[in-house]
């Protein structure tokens, strides 16, 4: 495949911020691809565009004559041209990444998950319900989000949960990502989402480096507490060795089985603890912890923090990176999660590499344009 043309422009994401697209020609057409950003970001995630959007912008102009020079023939060769555009950003970077993608699967006339694997395996969703921290503001829980694991052919069964949570409860409106806001504690929040689904497996995702600070995980609310009888006010602070002990107390009570940064990010020895009492039946996970990086997870897996980590490819934004760290994740036995970001574009790429990547779990809301885009590319590459 031969380029004829690269340019970029700004467009607007999902929370009106600008994102960028970038459009490769060929002989077959126009293909575009844009990326989305972070609003709650892991500080070891890497920059998305290096001096802006402006110069990325005027970077990926700068392309067009060594772009046009490379055959590209496979996915191999489109990974090895992501070295050219590496002080771009990671966005940048995976921008243009994304659409030779595209253009290649179209001229070999496949899908884009194929020019990963041949064997089609569709990931579990894992669907947002009720939104909180800083994708929802003060009126809100203090865990970021509140999460329902089923099937695809089950998606009905979550759309109908949410649709009942929202009408009894989502006054406050929905947060960044289409979850609904609930102005009530974290762990009224489960007691909601087990009132209305008994079955499911649930789980959170709490972004404990939000709310972490000089060594005190801060809450924002709590449920009282009873004690010999009496009503006791509860704590709104607590230390590691409470945070892991109220984790526990909330996976058992409410039967979670998926935690999501239940720590700090840095905190290599507490999610090694945490996970050695409580990762037998459940999944703990590591997205800030890890931020897809894959030296990150190499320590991670050596202390034994964590069973499975979140995949973002913009956080260490390069496909080559993310395919190693997912082969290492695999590696290690851990169980991966691809995940949606809170200022997300309409690209639907995110579907494709769940499949091609074979990712088990994709993580995703069930409303705007931006999320139903790649709940509905799952759907389409179903019925490939």
């Amino acid at each position: 495949m031969k380029v004829k043309d690269i340019s970029a422009r700004k467009i607007l994401n999902s929370i009106a911020n600008f994102s960028l697209e970038v459009s490769i020609t060929t002989k077959d057409g126009i293909f575009k691809s844009s990326v989305p950003a972070g609003t709650s970001k892991g500080k070891h995630e890497v920059k998305e565009y290096i001096g802006g959007i402006d110069a990325a912008v005027k970077n990926i102009t700068k392309l067009k004559r060594t772009i046009k020079k490379t055959n590209f023939s496979s996915l191999k060769d489109i990974l090895s041209f992501e070295e050219k555009t590496k002080g771009y950003g990671g966005n940048a970077t995976l921008a243009v990444t994304y659409s030779l993608l595209k253009a290649l699967a179209y001229e070999k006339k496949v899908p884009v998950w194929k020019l990963f694997t041949k064997k089609k395996k569709i990931p579990m969703l894992l669907n947002k319900m009720i939104g909180g921290g800083v994708h929802a503001g003060e009126e809100s829980t203090t865990f970021q989000e509140f999460l329902v694991l089923q099937k695809p052919t089950n998606l009905k069964k979550n759309i109908s949960l949410f649709k009942k949570i929202g009408k009894d409860w989502g006054f406050h409106g929905r947060d960044l990502e289409g979850g609904w806001v609930i102005n009530v504690s974290d762990e009224k929040a489960l007691q909601i989402l087990r009132k209305y689904d008994k079955t499911s497996k649930i789980g959170v995702d709490m972004a404990a480096s939000e709310f972490y600070h000089d060594g005190i995980y801060k809450y924002k609310k709590m449920s009282l507490a009873r004690t010999d009888g009496k009503i006791v006010m509860p704590k709104l602070t607590k230390d590691t060795a409470e945070q892991i002990r109220f984790v526990r107390y909330l996976k058992n009570r409410y039967d979670m089985y998926y935690i999501e940064d239940p720590l700090d990010e840095n905190d290599f020895r507490g999610f090694a603890e945490l996970t050695s009492r409580i990762g037998k039946n459940t999944l703990v996970v590591g997205d800030d912890l890890f931020t897809t990086n894959p030296e990150r997870l190499k320590k991670g897996a050596k202390l034994g923090a964590a069973n499975a980590c979140i995949v973002k490819p913009n956080q260490v934004g390069s496909l080559s990176k993310t395919i190693e760290f997912v082969n290492l994740a695999k590696k290690y036995k851990y169980t991966t999660i691809i995940s949606h970001r809170s200022q997300e574009t309409n690209d639907s790429i995110l579907a494709d590499l769940a499949v091609g990547l074979q990712i088990p779990i994709i993580k995703i809301g069930l409303t705007g344009g931006e999320r139903v885009s790649k709940i509905n590319r799952l759907f389409e590459i179903m019925g490939e």
